[in-house]
């Protein structure tokens, strides 16, 4: 899998005994219900308290309370308390065998072979009284120490460090337990816990119950303390309520992304945001207000770790996730949509574009066995209602549209109300999804599939169930009748891309064809062997070679892949306008003036670190070469004498004469190695829109400078789909600004609207 997925759990092993216990999402106790729990104001009266003695052997079976610390090794007294490294917490009871004795400290091993240490102390009699208490703030006697556990032998001096770090967070008789936030809370592939030590409750000279509101700007509290508290009280059932009590209202309340695994039944709920300059917090409900994701998003510095596109979680319970960013966030901007259509599968992607219609693909983005679904449907492009739609369950789904954009061709595999593999060729009507024709094919067996040229649909089916020959019908698209057929041989590839190619092209025996539509007779032919480097269209990684426009026709035009060669070839005539050699791990990118971006790699792989890289900008018509730059450059727009691009993974704006770096984004919004395509540049005025990560970022153009996110947008990664989210994530016509998402959301805004509200 290619790294850039979401990451969740991981690090530490954390099921110790597989459906027994789990990491507890809360740093505090939930223990016996009916001990004392300890609130408020004052001095405790003081108890006389003994050493416990434990008497544990190798092999014993010891019940695991829930709200114990979890730790990878021993921690010995010289560890400071915040450096201890608590990988979870436990939430839930189990008989486990114990591995090993050491001193205090005993290590379990769960039926998974996962090992861990815990203080022996958690799994005795005397344990059985604690209780949770709400965060409370506190001071010390001098001198005073902190214990692994009540009456340890091992402890730590209280010094300094509890005056900004540690809260109470529980009690037992005549002890407090204090949580301790890390000093570091993520590093690489980890994201640790505040660690749980103890102190006498004689030792307190007063205790305060945390105010509530902790984000008001009133209390100025600082967000290592709140990052510290929402780690000890929030959990899988806190309520909205509790966390507007808790928190204080939000800065901003959005649909959530989708809630549910692919497979089921899309679930939006809500996303609260709490934006500071150092730190954001997203809080996120499901549509019975409990509390399902809660994620920190934190701005680069020393203390946080590296910046990553990974997110870092510490709970199966539920994703309690923090993601590192570049030195500057994106604020909110609160930019509001003409209209917006709630679909029902995550990814929106739009296809194609009339005056009064939209066609859009629906993909649940899931792959490797997680597909499940996927759907064609059309929107009434100026109130966003839904027209008509066609799901396709997890089966192929193929669309062409015709040359006048008033019908849609559309090829499925599988029927998921009848569950079962069908093919079916319809042919609709745009406006009202009623189908004017429908093809079926005379085989049992499963067609390869249909592509499209000028006023007809070419069906290609295999000549006999698993052969590689094939037949080719090619339908009159007005009615579904078929005008001739052919049967190709073995290794043959069919080249059309669409009803706007003016002929039917396939390579066939060492000969590229272009056949009449109507009579299927050879317009043009050239002789030419099989490509002898891999096409970089094979990859699912690859965008593609051209920026489609749903809006427009495509022009009689196009790049192909000749023996070793690439060559532009006028569609009309066959005649080669421009070509240059082709090689392994090469790819090409046709900017919107016509330019070719050529990015290879010295080790003939389409990965690799950026340094394998080098991109040329190339005028193949004159054969000039503008310049050639050791990077990875892809997904240019050119404006003026400036081109946007992403440069070695983030975003960057290059002189478009030279190639010179005009500037970067790679401070402000990091740098990913394989950064999946979420959609393509858009300029309006002097801001440039950039889908990125969950958001749809707003730079300004001229120098980089993050401006902010819009507001309500979810975006994604949708892997394996990086062409579809480069046509049809977000596109610009005239004023109107269409937005696709993650979340079913389909949007069309106006352009004029943005500065206005950007500037608020």
């Amino acid at each position: 899998m290619k790294t850039g997925r979401k990451r969740q759990g991981m690090g530490y092993p954390w099921n110790i005994i597989a459906g027994i216990v789990a990491v507890l999402v809360t740093g505090g106790l939930v223990l016996n219900n009916h001990a004392r729990a300890v609130e408020g104001q004052g001095s405790v009266a003081v108890m006389q308290v003994q050493s416990v003695k434990l008497n544990y052997k190798k092999g014993d079976k010891v019940t695991v309370a829930e709200g114990v610390p979890i730790y990878s090794g021993v921690v010995e007294s010289s560890t400071s308390p915040d450096r201890m490294d608590i990988n979870g917490y436990s939430s839930a009871q189990g008989s486990l065998q114990i591995d090993a004795v050491r001193g205090e400290w005993i290590k379990l091993k769960g039926s998974d072979y996962t090992e861990f240490w815990i203080p022996g102390w958690y799994t005795s009699k005397e344990s059985r009284s604690l209780t949770k208490t709400m965060p409370q703030t506190f001071t010390l006697r001098s001198g005073s120490k902190l214990y692994l556990f009540p009456g340890s032998q091992a402890t730590w001096s209280s010094g300094a460090l509890l005056k900004d770090q540690a809260l109470i967070v529980a009690a037992t008789k005549d002890w407090y337990g204090v949580s301790i936030a890390p000093r570091v809370w993520s590093k690489e592939s980890s994201t640790y816990r505040p660690a749980l030590l103890w102190i006498k409750a004689q030792d307190v000279a007063q205790h305060t119950k945390v105010a509530d509101g902790w984000f008001n700007r009133e209390l100025t509290m600082p967000t290592s303390t709140i990052r510290h508290l929402t780690d000890i009280v929030l959990n899988s059932k806190t309520t909205s309520k509790q966390v507007a009590q808790w928190l204080g209202e939000p800065d901003w309340q959005e649909h959530s992304g989708n809630l549910n695994d692919t497979g089921y039944a899309m679930s939006i709920g809500k996303t609260w945001r709490y934006e500071r300059a150092d730190a954001h917090f997203l809080v996120t409900f499901n549509k019975n207000g409990r509390l399902v994701r809660a994620r920190w998003n934190i701005s680069q510095d020393d203390r946080n770790g590296v910046v990553s596109n990974w997110e870092f979680g510490h709970s199966d319970e539920y994703p309690f996730t923090t993601k590192i960013y570049g030195t500057t966030l994106p604020t909110t901007l609160p930019w509001k949509s003409v209209w917006t259509n709630q679909g029902d599968i995550n990814y929106t992607f739009l296809q194609a574009a009339t005056d009064d219609v939209l066609l859009m693909k629906g993909d649940d983005g899931g792959f490797s066995g997680g597909y499940y679904e996927g759907s064609v449907y059309a929107l009434d492009r100026h109130s966003g209602q839904k027209l008509w739609g066609i799901n396709g369950g997890f089966g192929r789904q193929q669309t062409e549209v015709d040359t006048g954009r008033q019908y849609v061709t559309i090829y499925t595999d599988y029927d998921p109300d009848k569950k079962k593999y069908v093919d079916r060729i319809r042919h609709l009507c745009l406006k009202n999804g009623k189908v004017k024709w429908e093809y079926t094919p005379k085989q049992n067996f499963r067609l390869n599939g249909i592509t499209a040229a000028k006023n007809v649909v070419v069906v290609n089916s295999p000549v006999v169930e698993g052969s590689s020959n094939s037949w080719l019908t090619v339908l009159d698209s007005a009615n579904g009748e078929t005008i001739w057929t052919r049967k190709l041989s073995t290794g043959y590839q069919l080249l059309n891309k669409g009803a706007d190619d003016p002929y039917v092209m396939y390579w066939e025996k060492n000969q590229l064809v272009a056949a009449d539509p109507l009579s299927g007779r050879t317009v043009w032919s050239i002789k030419v062997g099989k490509p002898t480097v891999d096409h970089p269209e094979n990859n699912p990684y690859f965008d593609g070679i051209y920026r489609l426009d749903p809006f427009a026709s495509t022009q009689p035009e196009r790049w192909m892949l000749l023996r070793d060669q690439w060559a532009l070839l006028d569609l009309n005539t066959g005649k080669k306008l421009a070509q240059f050699p082709a090689r392994n791990g090469q790819q090409i990118e046709v900017l919107n003036d016509g330019m070719v971006l050529i990015r290879d790699n010295k080790k003939g792989d389409i990965y690799g670190e950026y340094a394998d890289f080098t991109t040329t900008l190339y005028d193949a018509k004159s054969g000039t070469k503008h310049w050639t730059l050791n990077s990875k450059i892809e997904r240019g727009f050119v404006e003026d004498d400036q081109l946007y691009v992403i440069k070695n993974g983030y975003p960057a704006a290059l002189a478009y004469d030279t190639g010179e770096t005009r500037w970067t984004a790679q401070n402000m919004i990091a740098a990913f190695q394989y950064p999946t395509n979420q959609g393509s540049y858009v300029v309006i005025d002097d801001q440039l829109l950039l889908p990125m990560g969950d958001d749809l970022l707003v730079m300004d153009k001229n120098n980089g400078t993050l401006i902010g996110r819009v507001h309500d947008v979810v975006m994604g990664t949708p892997e394996h789909r990086d062409r579809d989210a480069k046509n049809g994530t977000i596109n610009r016509i005239g004023n109107e600004v269409y937005i696709g998402s993650s979340n079913g959301r389909f949007s069309i805004y106006d352009a004029n609207d943005l500065h206005t509200d950007i500037s608020r």
